[in-house]
């Protein structure tokens, strides 16, 4: 084991001008041994923050060295996995396109917009994904984890505001990259970018055709509500959501027909309709007295998409 070690500034000045003995050296001292051919080995199923957290159960860092694992696991990826883009990497490439786009929005003339979709291009092509184009959920979930609300209100709101501005190009590439990293919002994104643009009545049969595919994921097709929703296209939302919660309750679908009862809720509301929502609070009684039957005791855990999903 090397005797290099880290200096306790690290915080302050990063790991990248380190030495690698040094990084594995402060590894070892604080309880985690480790060679190039053992780290591969844990990246073979793990990315960096997995990694880390694999390591955190032996860890005796404290203090400035309390987090260190995480830093050195992004690092050692970084120096002994270069052909493999991190989930770290991605992020950063994300997040320029981001601030890039928002330069734009904002009317600055000189914003970076072509290079960042173009290194978000690049990271694109040599990331590994499965037998559906989808990426791997801890890659997704770690390339993700960095951001924070505002961030994802941004993400989710961006594509719609640039194609209200006029700029039609960078708003359907950057619905494509939501659709990429979000794909059970596959054509849902692309459909509020085309209302965005004024072509709002072909949005709204895109979405209604959306939520008639069968073979799409059911909560794919509840977020094609969502987006009517969004839309403010109350009658479709009403007929597609009643639709759509028969067939659900027809296929014993209980946690779908239970996640389109707020919705339709909200709907019925925004139209005033006081029978549909009286129609709607026996239709919720009955569902949940039939989910407590085949779930006893499971109500108290909030339904993951038990709310409107609406965009900001």
């Amino acid at each position: 084991m090397s005797t290099q070690r880290v200096e306790k500034s690290w915080q302050t000045k990063g790991l990248k001008d380190y030495p690698t003995e040094a990084l594995l050296g402060t590894l070892g001292h604080y309880g985690i041994p480790m060679s190039e051919a053992d780290y591969r080995k844990l990246a073979e199923t793990a990315y960096p923050l997995g990694i880390a957290q694999q390591w955190k159960g032996a860890w005796k860092g404290t203090g400035p060295f309390k987090d260190y694992v995480v830093a050195a696991a992004v690092e050692l990826w970084r120096r002994w996995m270069g052909d493999r883009v991190s989930p770290q990497e991605f992020t950063e490439g994300l997040a320029a396109l981001m601030n890039a786009l928002v330069q734009r929005l904002n009317k600055l003339q000189d914003a970076p917009v072509p290079a960042a979709f173009e290194r978000l291009k690049s990271l694109r092509s040599r990331l590994t994904l499965d037998d559906k184009g989808a990426l791997p959920a801890p890659f997704l979930q770690e390339a993700l984890a960095p951001f924070s609300e505002k961030d994802a209100e941004l993400f989710d709101s961006l594509a719609e505001s640039l194609a209200a501005q006029g700029h039609h190009d960078d708003a359907t590439a950057f619905a494509d990259i939501e659709e990429f990293l979000l794909p059970d919002r596959r054509g849902i994104s692309q459909a509020v970018v085309r209302s965005a643009r004024g072509e709002r009545e072909p949005a709204i049969q895109d979405l209604k055709n959306l939520i008639h595919d069968t073979a799409r994921a059911p909560i794919s097709r509840l977020l094609a509500v969502d987006g009517l929703i969004h839309l403010q296209a109350w009658i479709d939302a009403s007929i597609e959501g009643r639709s759509l919660l028969a067939e659900a309750e027809k296929a014993n679908d209980i946690h779908l027909s239970l996640d389109l009862v707020p919705r339709l809720e909200h709907i019925f509301k925004q139209q005033n309709d006081r029978a549909a929502l009286l129609e709607l609070m026996g239709t919720q009684e009955r569902l949940e007295a039939q989910h407590d039957k085949m779930h006893p005791g499971h109500r108290q855990h909030r339904h993951q998409h038990a709310q409107p999903q609406r965009r900001r």
